[in-house]
Parts: structure tokens; C-alpha cells; sequence
């Protein structure tokens, strides 16, 4: 109780200005002079933020004893702690430009090397947003906390994986960054390990990259470094079983990013990638088919990548191997593949461009594309009924698609059918289909008031027995 006290006095006592340095040095001392047990639960009755708040000085002395007292008060706590209860003030001191400051730095910089995967996760999202200024990048590449850094990273490939992690990161977030941490080797040792014999480690960085290469100074720097010319080769070249099962997926991700940013790059510098695509979604190897089919898709999703897609037209092809492949597939993989087609009939905006090349597409899809679609659209499984209903949303947006659906005897009526559906999310997706037939103008007067009804009902209503006695006499 007396310690309780003592300490609740000395917190109030920094909010005096005048009384800041002798308390902060009586802090110091007691806390030093205590075991580590009892520091801990001193540490823990302190009010940290008031002692965070006496670095907002120009008092050095004062800086420095707060500095003091914070790293013993922070030794004591696990980083977890730490960061869960100081996040916010201990990210504003680590940016700190007084040179007391590098202690506690390097004290989460290790942190980051920590067998606890919280503790290491928040702690690099601290370095990560401490490496997005320009100031911080500048003190983390410093020579004292950089050879922490280096120092760290060398306790294991894991731990090295999580440091690529937050260069990578802090690169995506900060173009100035960016091209400080590219005059260090941190960047460049990235690539080098891209030809490291640990598989596993490479798979785990081709991720990483997957994310970089989505930003300007990403995509630059790992095509001036030629790692996309890398990728394919390795796709062409690679009799490796055990790179094509862990690596492939990443790099046709990595390929799928960036085509999704930068679409024309894909049919004319890295076309190698869809006759990759077409010949995994070909093969037996279920994993390389989901992952082509979700690349695809991916690809094809803007209306820049249809337009790059449809300039070389290989569309066609490859959604005949698509249908083709459907009925030998894994639920799981049908699902992605049925997802794939979606995306690539769907529209964000009814340009014209666009549509015309959805409906060249829409009628590759067999010989009657719309049974084709109800074939999954009424399938008993739940998960396959979502896909086909979503095929159907996808020509619900467009003009085209609408007087198909109007003209498919039998379609309307299904779709207003509340007693066919019995999941939550198949019932969404039929309000979704018929809230976007609501306002199209291809229908007929008594359709419109049918649709339009369906909608003011919402997606869950149920027809009360009252009516349907009363629909069933007339």
C-alpha cells in the first residue's frame, strides 16, 4: 500500500513541471534499487503515459531521465504489454531525434527476434511505421541501430523472413523511403535470397514481392532488378517438383498483382504467364488450377485488363479449358473457377468497350451459355448455387445480360421463387440479382411491378399463409 501511494504521488508530481527532474530522478533510483519481481509491479502502478509525456522538452537533462526511467520501466514489461498499453506514445519517442532515444529502439528492434509471434508482430509494426518518414528510415539505417539490425536478422532465416517483411512494408509506404532503404543492402539481400536453396524461403519471399510489386517504386525496382524476367524463366525452365508445388502459386500471384495494376504488361512483356495459366488449369494438379483460375480472374476483374486480355484474344481458349475442366474438379476448385468466370463477365461501369467484349465472351461459355449457368445457379449444394447465382448478378449489371435473362423462358420465374432457396446468402444473391432487373427498362410493365415488389419485400420476406390461400383461388 505504502509503495502504491509513493508511486501515485511521484506520477502526480510530473505533472508539475518545476518538480519533473528531482522526481524523475527519485523514480530512477527506486526503481533500481528494487528486484526485478518488485520493479515489476512498481512499473505496472506508474502512470507511463505522464512519463512519456516529459520527453516533449527542450530540457535535455530531463530528456535524458525520462529516457532513463522508461527503458527500466519498459525492461520490466514483455514488449506485448508494452505496445498493447503505450503503443501510440511509444511509437512518437522512438522518433525522437535525441540520441538517448537509440536504446529504446534497439530494445524493440530485438523484439522483432522474439519466439513470440505477438510480440514480434507488434513490434514491427512499430519499426514499420517508425522506416515510413524520412527522418525514421534515417535513424534506423544509422550505424548504431543498423548494426542492431543486422545483428537480429542473423538469429534465423524466420526472423530474417520478418525483417524483409518490414523493409518491404516500409518501402510500399513511402517512396522516400523507399530509395533510402534502396542505397542500403536490405533490399538487395531480398532478391539475393530469391536464389537461396531453402524453398520454403524463397516461396516466402516471392509473397512478399507479390505485395511490392503493386506500388510505383515496388514495380521499378524489381524490374530493373529483373526478377519478373527471373519468374519466367524459372516457370519455363524449373523440372524442380518440389519448387513448381511450393513456389509456382506465388510467382503466378505475384503475376496476377501485377497484372491487375498493370494489365498490358501481361499480354505483351510476361505473355509466357498466361500459356502457363492455360497449361495448369489443363493439368491434374488441382492446387495449380485454383491458383490459375484465381490469377485469371484477378487479371481479369478491370475493365483494363479485359480490354489488354481481349487485344490478344486469348479469352476464348481459355475459358473453353475452363468448362471443359469444371466437372472433374474438387468442389473447392469448381467454386474458384465458376468465381473466375464472374469476374470475367462482370462490369464496374456499362461502357460499351466493355460490355461488347463481356458478351463475345458470354457466348464461349458452351453451346447454350444460360443453361450452362442454371446448371450451377440450381445446384443442390449450397456453395455451388452461390457461384452460378453470382454468374447470373454479373449479366444482371449489364444491358445485354438482361434481355438474355429476360429472354431465357422460365428465368424470371425462378428468380422471383422465394420457396427454392433456404441459405441466407443464395437468398441475398437473388435479392442482389433482382434489385439490379428492378430498374432495367427491358422488361414489360407487369414484370417491372413484379420485380419491383420483390425488392420493396426485401431479401428475407416469407409469403404468409393467408396469401397463398388467396393466391391459390385465383
Amino acid at each position: 500500500m505504502l509503495r502504491q501511494q509513493w508511486l501515485s504521488e511521484k506520477s502526480s508530481a510530473l505533472l508539475d513541471e518545476d518538480e519533473r527532474i528531482t522526481t524523475l530522478n527519485e523514480i530512477r533510483d527506486y526503481l533500481q534499487a528494487l528486484p526485478q519481481d518488485e520493479a515489476v509491479q512498481s512499473t505496472q502502478l506508474l502512470q507511463m503515459p505522464v512519463i512519456f509525456d516529459c520527453l516533449n522538452d527542450s530540457n535535455t537533462e530531463q530528456i535524458d531521465l525520462a529516457c532513463e526511467v522508461l527503458t527500466l520501466c519498459l525492461n520490466t514489461l514483455s514488449l506485448g504489454e508494452s505496445t498493447n498499453r503505450y503503443n501510440v506514445p511509444l511509437e512518437r519517442s522512438l522518433k525522437h531525434p535525441h540520441s538517448q532515444f537509440t536504446p529504446l529502439l534497439n530494445m524493440v528492434i530485438r523484439c522483432i527476434g522474439n519466439d513470440d509471434l505477438g510480440v514480434a508482430t507488434l513490434s514491427s509494426s512499430i519499426i514499420t511505421t517508425i522506416g515510413a518518414s524520412e527522418s525514421g528510415i534515417n535513424i534506423l539505417l544509422s550505424s548504431d541501430v543498423r548494426n542492431v539490425l543486422t545483428e537480429v536478422m542473423g538469429k534465423n532465416e524466420v526472423v530474417r523472413l520478418r525483417f524483409f517483411e518490414v523493409f518491404i512494408n516500409v518501402a510500399r509506404k513511402s517512396e522516400i523511403s523507399h530509395n533510402i532503404l534502396k542505397s542500403s543492402s536490405f533490399l538487395s539481400q531480398i532478391l539475393h535470397d530469391l536464389d537461396n536453396n531453402d524453398v520454403l524461403l524463397r516461396m516466402n519471399i516471392i509473397e512478399l514481392l507479390s505485395q511490392f510489386v503493386t506500388c510505383e517504386q515496388g514495380y521499378t525496382y524489381l524490374e530493373t532488378n529483373g526478377v519478373m524476367e527471373k519468374f519466367c524463366e524459372q516457370l519455363k525452365d524449373s523440372d524442380d517438383i518440389l519448387f513448381v508445388q511450393l513456389c509456382e502459386p506465388g510467382i503466378l500471384k505475384f503475376f496476377g498483382q501485377l497484372a491487375y495494376w498493370r494489365p498490358n504488361d501481361i499480354v505483351t512483356k510476361y505473355k509466357f504467364v498466361l500459356s502457363r495459366i492455360y497449361s495448369n488449369i489443363e493439368s491434374d494438379n488441382f492446387t495449380l488450377v485454383g491458383v490459375s483460375v484465381d490469377t485469371l480472374g484477378h487479371i481479369s476483374e478491370t475493365n483494363e485488363g479485359k480490354i489488354a486480355l481481349n487485344s490478344i484474344d486469348v479469352m476464348p481458349k481459355l475459358l473453353s479449358c475452363i468448362i471443359e475442366k469444371l466437372n472433374k474438379l474438387p468442389n473447392e476448385v469448381k467454386i474458384r473457377a465458376l468465381n473466375c468466370i464472374e469476374n470475367i463477365l462482370q462490369v464496374s461501369t456499362n461502357d460499351t468497350r466493355i460490355t461488347t467484349i463481356t458478351r463475345k465472351w458470354y457466348s464461349c461459355l458452351e453451346g447454350n451459355p444460360m443453361d450452362f449457368i442454371m446448371r450451377y445457379a440450381k445446384n443442390p449444394f449450397s456453395e455451388i448455387r452461390c457461384a452460378g447465382l453470382g454468374l447470373l448478378s454479373a449479366l444482371a449489371t449489364q444491358l445485354w445480360g438482361q434481355e438474355v435473362i429476360r429472354n431465357s423462358p422460365g428465368l424470371v420465374e425462378f428468380l422471383l421463387d422465394r420457396n427454392v432457396e433456404t441459405i441466407k446468402e443464395c437468398k441475398e444473391l437473388k435479392f442482389e440479382i433482382v434489385s439490379k432487373l428492378s430498374t432495367s427498362e427491358v422488361f414489360n410493365h407487369d414484370i417491372n411491378l413484379r420485380l419491383q415488389a420483390f425488392v420493396k419485400e426485401g431479401p428475407f420476406y416469407v409469403q404468409g399463409v393467408t396469401e397463398v390461400a388467396i393466391e391459390g383461388n385465383e
